[in-house]
């Protein structure tokens, strides 16, 4: 009887586990990108984005596209809020703050005159900004979905300390 209720509970927990919601946003070139999944890699194609100001206000909702991935255009740089929800009872929020959307200048204009101006400099520097942003972003989703990942010795490690409590209980009940 133990053993069922064991099993019941090690089963509930593996499907709590898969159907973890994460969302991941950063800013690139005036832009927010964004990908919506559960753990364990799967895109929650169903789910709707809330992009809403600092002050709550509800500025637009995005729904993502077969991969689980969404882009918006703000108005200006300014600090947004990802409120993500599939409508089933699962939610999660991402904030987005307004230095990653700075820096949106287009690639097409000259980067420097001879001499530089500060109006240069600038440019300059927000094409850098956005090149980096556009380096880093993907970089940082990966990182967190590895990070989400179940490996190998969490799945092993979590089995022997079943077996090990499992042993315990036997070799308690057998010294009665």
């Amino acid at each position: 009887m133990r053993s069922w209720i064991l099993g019941l509970a090690l089963v509930v927990s593996c499907a709590a586990q898969a159907h973890l919601l994460k969302v991941f946003a950063y800013g690139e070139g005036g832009r927010v990108h964004g990908s919506v999944y559960f753990a364990g890699g799967g895109p929650a194609t169903g789910a709707s984005v809330q992009v809403l100001g600092i002050d709550g206000a509800l500025l637009t909702t995005l729904t993502p596209d077969a991969n689980g991935e969404f882009v918006y255009a703000p108005d200006g740089p300014r600090d947004l809020e990802l409120l993500v929800d599939t409508g089933d009872g699962h939610q999660i929020r991402w904030p987005v703050r307004a230095e990653e959307l700075s820096g949106g200048h287009p690639a097409s204009q000259p980067v420097m005159a001879a001499e530089p101006s500060q109006s240069d400099q600038r440019q300059l520097l927000g094409l850098i900004e956005q090149a980096v942003a556009r380096q880093v972003g993907p970089l940082r989703q990966e990182l967190q979905q590895a990070q989400d990942r179940a490996r190998l010795s969490d799945i092993l490690g979590g089995l022997g300390m079943i077996f090990g409590i499992a042993g315990l209980a036997m070799w308690w009940r057998g010294r009665r």
